[in-house]
């Protein structure tokens, strides 16, 4: 793969924050993606829909998901008949992560159908850290595609306010100004997203990563994101689209390495505050799945070790 093009909004982040030097390094970083791509158990993949906002579609169960038609092509294990609903081909952002490994890799490209089967063409691709990933199982094998339903939400829906309340993982939509989708973790403590319903504001803070700074780049680019929020339980979701805006708040003084042992687990390096647009309770996302109590959640407070790619 060709290393990483930073666009304008991305540099801009990567200044602010004082990271150019981490962000030019991880230009040329790859790693295992496609090991970790067929160890994953749930496959994220977002698309712009006719309306110019950030739609989800999951694959999740049992691994493999995927499987490899050639070193850079990956063909979707969808269940007989599946119609992704796109057309022939888009640009696609995608994240493959297994929660109990605490492994994920970005692999953004072009989805296309071919024949019965969709593949997906990678034009980017690398792993990420093990940081805020809150490890959970599936609780059916079965390949599974959602959502299978979609119905307006009321931003002070009950349902809603619980599922915010409790949640530990989240996922972050966004665009580059080319108009490619990418897809990225979001992770923290339970109650870390605060939603003002009646303002119709989402807000939550971005803890330090890895310094590139890809997904807050799209923001300050271009502004559209769709956060896509799941409740493990039910295997239901919400997603919130909106207008975005990121503030930095955390400038290295000194040079860092991408990963660094922090005192606190959940070190903020920015405040994200999004204006929603609206919400749509997204049924039959994921097979449902059962958080890990006894696992170890890998945070910024871990050595670099534990931290890393592995």
């Amino acid at each position: 793969m060709p290393p990483l093009k930073y666009h304008a909004g991305q540099l801009e982040v990567q200044h602010e924050a004082r990271t150019r030097h981490i962000a030019e390094k991880l230009a040329h970083w790859v790693g295992p993606v496609g090991e970790f791509a067929l160890g994953a158990d749930l496959f994220l993949l977002d698309t712009l829909g006719e309306d110019g906002a950030v739609r989800f579609t999951v694959l999740s169960g049992a691994p493999p998901l995927v499987e490899v038609a050639s070193p850079a092509t990956l063909r979707l294990r969808l269940p007989a008949g599946v119609d992704l609903g796109f057309g022939d081909a888009a640009w696609c952002g995608g994240l493959a992560i297994n929660f109990a490994e605490q492994r994920r890799a970005r692999i953004n490209g072009v989805l296309s159908r071919v024949g019965c089967a969709y593949e997906l063409r990678a034009e980017e691709t690398f792993t990420l850290c093990r940081k805020y990933i809150a490890p959970s199982l599936a609780l059916a094998r079965e390949p599974h595609v959602g959502p299978i339903a979609c119905e307006p939400l009321s931003l002070d829906d009950p349902w809603l306010a619980g599922l915010l309340a409790r949640a530990e993982t989240s996922f972050l939509g966004s665009v580059s100004p080319e108009g490619r989708p990418d897809v990225a973790l979001r992770g923290g403590r339970p109650g870390f997203l605060t939603l003002d319903a009646a303002a119709g504001v989402l807000q939550w803070s971005e803890f330090v990563g890895d310094g590139v700074f890809k997904s807050a780049g799209n923001v300050r680019a271009t502004g559209a994101v769709t956060l896509l929020v799941p409740d493990l339980e039910s295997g239901d979701a919400v997603e919130l689209s909106g207008r975005a805006e990121f503030t930095n708040v955390l400038a290295d003084r000194r040079r860092r390495d991408p990963l660094v042992q922090h005192r606190e687990p959940y070190p903020v390096q920015g405040v994200m505050r999004c204006e929603l647009r609206g919400g749509v309770r997204l049924h039959g996302v994921m097979q449902p799945r059962e958080r890990i109590a006894q696992a170890v959640k890998i945070t910024s407070r871990s050595t670099t070790d534990e931290q890393a790619p592995q």
